[in-house]
């Protein structure tokens, strides 16, 4: 059966979302992925030179977003509408798919995701890390009003419930919200996943699933005894995710993390 992947992109990353294909591609070679592209700008060029760029295990399936349907909610220049889209995908995508695995194209699968991908929901909503603990899991409690059970998760890897989402999702609610209480908001999508459904995620370990540089730097800061370094990385991550600024194709980039991106980066320009 084929795998379901989401990812939103717009023109200016499409080398790092095939960078990100040809990884998954690559090290999942015995499975058939259905990707659901979720977009606003790209034109039939872009998708046929994503199409020559792909491999054959990859079918990709064009999903257009009307960035009209967002007007009135929090966006700065390094947020753009596309933040949006993976909480709203459940409302669209076919009835056919019950599950989904959302990646954002700034990270590299250097490993096999079927137990990632096949977990159970255990009645949760999404499968996803967290990157804080202690004082900003409640500060964040504290600044979007809700209570304890609520986990502020990396929107950036997860699976989601999309068979659940269905029925509980309310867009008018969420826009509402948005436009309301964007003066409090800060990561918009994981603010408005956080509010809503933050007490329906399982998480599972960033070090596997998740893993950043700056993760890396305060994980070791905590255990120097037990640090992670490259070949811990090599033996045991699968999902590495380059968050923030701190990108292996910038020439400021500090970390041990760039050589996947180089060993799956696409020769598209």
């Amino acid at each position: 059966m084929k795998k379901n992947i989401l990812v939103n992109i717009n023109k200016s990353y499409i080398v790092h979302f095939l960078t990100m294909l040809n990884s998954l591609a690559s090290n999942n070679a015995e499975s058939e992925f259905d990707v659901y592209v979720l977009h606003s700008d790209l034109q039939e060029e872009d998708k046929k030179n994503i199409l020559q760029n792909v491999k054959p295990n990859i079918n990709l399936i064009y999903m257009y977003m009307d960035n009209s349907l967002f007007k009135g909610a929090p966006k700065v220049n390094r947020y753009p509408y596309e933040i949006y889209y993976r909480i709203f995908a459940p409302t669209m995508l076919p009835e056919s798919v019950e599950r989904i695995l959302y990646l954002d194209s700034d990270l590299i699968v250097h490993k096999n995701i079927d137990e990632l991908y096949n977990m159970n929901f255990e009645g949760n909503l999404f499968i996803a890390c967290t990157q804080i603990r202690g004082f900003m899991q409640w500060f964040n409690r504290v600044r979007m009003g809700v209570n304890k059970h609520h986990v502020y998760m990396n929107t950036g890897v997860m699976v989601m419930n999309v068979k659940e989402l269905r029925q509980v999702i309310e867009p008018e609610k969420i826009f509402a919200f948005m436009k309301k209480n964007g003066w409090r908001m800060y990561l918009y999508d994981q603010d408005v996943l956080f509010k809503f459904f933050g007490d329906r995620i399982k998480l599972v370990d960033p070090k596997l699933y998740n893993l950043s540089d700056r993760y890396i730097t305060f994980y070791n800061m905590r255990r120097p005894k037990h640090k992670i370094d490259a070949d811990w990385v090599v033996n045991n991550n699968v999902i590495v995710h380059y968050l923030g600024r701190n990108k292996p194709w910038k020439d400021n980039y500090k970390g041990i993390l760039a050589k996947y991106y180089y060993e799956y980066k696409s020769d598209v320009k």
